[in-house]
């Protein structure tokens, strides 16, 4: 299992806030959501995770009830203001 990276991207000229939530298998870049606090980053690594289990359900990799993207995870605050989401 993968823990998964977030962190904010400010506005530029061309874009607007967004949050990019990364791990080995993939990535994806979200519109900042402005939703509460910490929240705005556990809302990317759900659409990511989502990403991944609907890409497992296409290819039949891993039956649905055994996923492990399935599982409940736990974030935390690193030092640089990004955050670390856990898989338990």
């Amino acid at each position: 299992m993968q823990s998964i990276h977030s962190k904010y991207l400010p506005a530029t000229n061309n874009r607007c806030s967004r949050i990019k939530a990364t791990c080995e298998r993939g990535s994806i870049t979200v519109s900042f959501p402005h939703l509460s606090g910490d929240e705005n980053h556990r809302e990317a690594v759900r659409r990511l995770v989502w990403r991944f289990l609907e890409e497992d359900k296409t290819q039949n990799a891993t039956p649905p009830a055994s996923n492990p993207w399935g599982r409940e995870f736990v974030s935390g605050s690193l030092p640089d203001g990004s955050m670390a989401h856990i898989f338990i």
